[in-house]
């Protein structure tokens, strides 16, 4: 069911250098791909911004405890927006900022819905 989930998004993730570093279609989680592809550590980790997109969905968080960042800026939604057109095209896509924990493997409630952007 995680393994479902993890392949059903596009995971995302902003370097310390300023790259969006994507991983599709993988089952592996945002801790394992971003150090065992980036060489991330786990102090490093804790400090991204990163999240995932869905049909429909565009999602933000920080921490393993799934926080919201403190500020979507324009170049992020950006970036992370013309991965939602290359990979699930264009529509109406609601904005999500942080995730209340629940059950591995299920979609999670947001802790902030920040709106809509049209992408495309």
């Amino acid at each position: 069911m995680v393994d479902e989930f993890h392949k059903s998004r596009i995971a995302f993730a902003f370097l310390d250098d300023g790259r969006c570093a994507i991983n599709v279609k993988d089952v592996r989680e945002h801790k394992i791909y971003l150090q065992e592809d980036f060489g991330i550590s786990f102090d490093e980790f804790e400090n991204l911004t990163r999240g995932y997109i869905k049909p429909g969905r565009i999602v933000f968080y920080k921490t393993l405890e799934f926080v919201p960042i403190e500020s979507i800026t324009e170049k992020v939604l950006s970036i992370v927006s013309e991965k939602a057109l290359e990979f699930f095209g264009s529509g109406k896509y609601e904005i999500w900022n942080g995730l209340k924990i629940g059950k591995p493997g299920e979609e999670w409630e947001p802790i902030q819905r920040k709106g809509f952007i049209f992408v495309g």
